[in-house]
């Protein structure tokens, strides 16, 4: 990471005279008090990155600012220790800008990105060149839980079971998640190896279950990502109750 002496002042430019921005910031908050609401982005559980290129670069164009911001990629992520329930107040505190070229330029240059990061990037960059802008990662109660059953121990292995196994419980999700839903084993949080865990088995699914951790979901937008987790969720849910009722 480099730092930018004058981090701090595009960070609020963006922040303050992006239209574009401001209404993606206001989006967010909005969804991330949903996501609070449910529980499942407990304390400061939870991160989210989003491609933001499209929106910076006409900006620094417009003011002619190539030459101090030459970057082609630009990703609004949240910041370390963050909380979901603190977007709507305080924005700016729980997010930052990040452009990279060669290195990561970080605005303003005194934040860090959430932990999860570097598989954030990882999978970013696997899906540079498809509609995919946003990644979400949250604890859904339900999805946790069914990581932790026999079923999933014993058939993690073999993703398409447990997908078979949640398309029984809610039909519907064969129409959000065609690919089905990819499984992760179980790495500490934060690590290369959960990174690169993600990457090898996510291929061209939308979802990622960390097993024991929570949910990972690719979309083209927050509100899209918010929709697969609710369902994922709910299906998760579903399985779970008819469980307990078998």
């Amino acid at each position: 990471m480099t730092k930018n002496k004058d981090s701090a002042m595009l960070f609020n430019d963006v922040f303050n005279n992006v239209l574009p921005f401001r209404n993606l910031i206001m989006r967010l908050s909005k969804i991330a008090k949903v996501i609070h609401q449910q529980g499942w982005a407990e304390a400061n559980a939870g991160n989210i990155s989003i491609r933001i290129s499209n929106l910076l670069l006409p900006f620094i164009r417009t003011n002619s600012w190539e030459n101090s911001y030459p970057y082609q990629d630009w990703f609004l992520v949240s910041r370390t220790g963050s909380r979901f329930r603190d977007f709507s107040d305080e924005p700016e505190n729980c997010l930052m800008i990040i452009g990279i070229d060669k290195e990561e330029h970080y605005f303003p240059d005194t934040a860090k990105p959430t932990s999860e990061w570097l598989c954030h990037r990882k999978l970013q960059e696997m899906n540079k060149n498809t509609n995919v802008s946003c990644l979400l990662h949250t604890h859904p109660t339900e999805v946790i839980a069914l990581s932790h059953t026999s079923v999933f121990q014993n058939n993690k292995q073999y993703p398409q079971r447990l997908n078979e196994y949640l398309f029984e419980a809610l039909p519907e999700i064969q129409l959000f998640l065609p690919q089905g839903i990819a499984v992760a084993d179980y790495a500490p949080p934060g690590t290369l190896e959960l990174a690169e865990k993600s990457c090898e088995s996510i291929q061209d699914k939308q979802a990622l279950i960390w097993e024991k951790h929570g949910l990972l979901v690719l979309a083209e937008n927050i509100d899209i990502a918010l929709d697969l987790t609710e369902v994922i969720n709910k299906a998760a849910k579903l399985w779970l109750l008819k469980g307990l009722k078998n």
